[in-house]
């Protein structure tokens, strides 16, 4: 067995210079991508010459990206620009896989992680109710805690507040969670603010921390520390309703100072003048710092507003009359 151009080689070695196991090049063999040189027909072994080594690096190489056999044969038997264009779309298939792999992996790694639990709710909802309640949040130095929204995700919904004391802002968002304790963190609002503000979002915790994920981006949130105020037994405290007004939400005037309301059967008016309004209920009057007042109605949704007042110097809950998930205490002051 001699050939004057080429020198054959031995399965075995021509398995170690090309890096395919000689059962790989006997399975090529018989698949005709790669046929040996030479085959003795008494012992059947295979013999390979120098010359095959090409052929064979490549279809190791496109074997090894995960080509399938029939796109590699068609590689192979194109001409150069035709084998190029195959590649490229292979590994452009790979890069669309590699894509949606690691967006299915996010939920599937949640799966094993049901620590706390996760809530996947609208980027636009999210990023709106941040905005409204964002106007409640505190600036003082003696309480930080205040300076935060308090996020709390559970089962099936998630909800912000804020609170400087003066005001209260809640609003609450459907939202999709997987198995896992309920969580609560208190985060910056320049931190909430900056999550893109389309799509969906996922919100996530570990021990200390949070993080709002977006596609396949993962924003760690800012915290703040500190307990925050038991607003719902704030709320569950609430004195019953005495008055109730539906008014358009463009009701307080713009000027500084302290407002004197007045609101009973004959109608609503603010500082002495008459407001359209639909007044149910008792008597009552009512002072409000005009600035906290202001905010408290620029962060409602729609244009009309229900106020619910208790008495003069009770909190005063205001709610969006279109979105009722949205509510707002605004504490009086002494006329």
């Amino acid at each position: 067995m001699t050939d004057s151009a080429e020198e054959f080689v031995t399965i075995g070695a021509f398995a170690r210079s090309s890096g395919l196991t000689p059962s790989a090049l006997r399975f090529y063999d018989d698949c005709a991508l790669l046929v040996p040189a030479f085959i003795d027909a008494k012992s059947g072994y295979r013999y390979y010459t120098r010359a095959q080594s090409k052929r064979a690096n490549i279809i190791r190489q496109l074997r090894e990206i995960g080509m399938p056999l029939d796109q590699v044969t068609s590689a192979l038997e194109g001409d150069g620009a035709a084998a190029v264009e195959i590649v490229d779309r292979h590994v452009e298939e790979l890069a669309t896989r590699a894509r949606a792999a690691a967006e299915a992996a996010v939920s599937i790694r949640r799966m094993f992680d049901e620590t706390y639990c996760t809530a996947t709710v609208a980027a636009a909802e999210f990023a709106s109710a941040v905005k409204r309640v964002a106007s409640a949040v505190g600036t003082s130095e003696e309480f930080p805690v205040l300076r935060g929204v308090l996020v709390e995700v559970d089962g099936a919904a998630v909800t912000l507040t804020a609170t400087d004391r003066y005001r209260l802002s809640t609003r609450s968002l459907v939202a999709q969670s997987s198995p896992g304790a309920p969580w609560s963190r208190v985060a910056t609002v320049g931190s909430l603010e900056v999550v893109p503000a389309s799509g969906t979002l996922v919100l996530t915790a570990t021990d200390g921390a949070m993080a709002v994920e977006s596609d396949d981006t993962r924003h760690e949130v800012d915290l703040v520390d500190g307990d925050f105020p038991d607003w719902r037994t704030i709320m569950d405290g609430l004195a019953p309703t005495v008055t109730r007004v539906v008014v358009q939400r463009d009701f307080v005037p713009l000027d500084s100072g302290t407002l004197r309301i007045d609101a009973g059967p004959d109608g609503l008016t603010v500082e002495g003048v008459a407001v359209p309004a639909r007044v149910t209920g008792s008597e009552m009057t009512v002072f409000f710092d005009a600035a906290v007042l202001q905010a408290a109605v620029a962060s409602a949704v729609g244009p009309d507003l229900m106020l619910d007042i208790a008495a003069p110097d009770h909190p005063m809950l205001v709610r969006s009359a279109v979105d009722g998930a949205l509510t707002t205490l605004v504490m009086p002051v002494l006329g």
